[in-house]
């Protein structure tokens, strides 16, 4: 047995009389609209999940663009990128502090810095750039030091670099720095400072409480 099926549309005076007619069979209904229900914070992220996640996202705006200053990051060795017990943060802290060193004081490996200047190169807070600075310490990369000046109780930080930084090539010394044989050396101003490490530097600055407390002690009574 073969049906023909009418696939075409219906038209719109067909659809006119349908409509009309079920009017006039069932009464115009009023929809009621629901009450407006007070949606959960975690329903209403997921409705709005729905209704703009296919959407792409909308470009950021670029902050101000970096300063070209022409310094750069020497060669350093690939076991920082792999160690698994630094983040992200701590190693862009080392590579900042290898330009840093390589800069200033390439010769000895080693040069004072402060946490501010780390701050501000690293646009981190300054709990934040003391963790960076405590990872790499304990993985064996860099020595810290605290520097004591007389001017003040601390006048910023000695930042040795170790081995592991290095790649083979360079672990022996970096290559000399093109300077004028005629320039003048480094600045005497401060020249006298003493460097603790940071054990020794908690207990000394612990050493005015525990003097406080020893004067709430009572004296013993003298002996007869």
């Amino acid at each position: 047995m073969h049906f023909d099926i009418d696939r075409r549309p219906p038209s719109t005076e067909a659809m006119v009389q349908r409509l009309a007619a079920r009017m006039a069979r069932d009464g115009i209904r009023i929809e009621q609209s629901p009450s407006p229900t007070v949606l959960s914070k975690d329903e209403d992220r997921r409705r709005r999940s729905l209704r703009f996640c296919h959407l792409p996202a909308e470009p950021k705006p670029f902050r101000a663009q970096p300063r070209d200053s022409g310094a750069y990051v020497p060669e350093m060795a690939a076991r920082i990128e792999d160690d698994p017990n630094l983040t992200d943060g701590a190693r862009r802290c080392a590579r900042k502090l290898m330009q840093y060193v390589y800069r200033k004081s390439r010769t000895a490996r080693s040069a004072d810095i402060t946490v501010t200047w780390l701050m501000r190169a690293l646009g981190k807070d300054r709990r934040t750039v003391q963790r960076y600075l405590r990872q790499l310490e304990h993985a064996g990369y860099i020595t810290v030091e605290v520097v004591h000046a007389r001017t003040r109780m601390c006048a910023g930080l000695f930042v040795a670099l170790l081995a592991p930084l290095f790649p083979r090539h360079h672990r022996q010394k970096w290559p000399q720095k093109l300077i004028d044989p005629d320039a003048s050396g480094e600045s005497q101003n401060n020249r006298l400072r003493i460097k603790y490490s940071r054990e020794s530097w908690a207990l000394r600055c612990m050493d005015g409480v525990f003097r406080s407390f020893m004067k709430t002690i009572p004296l013993l009574p003298a002996l007869a």
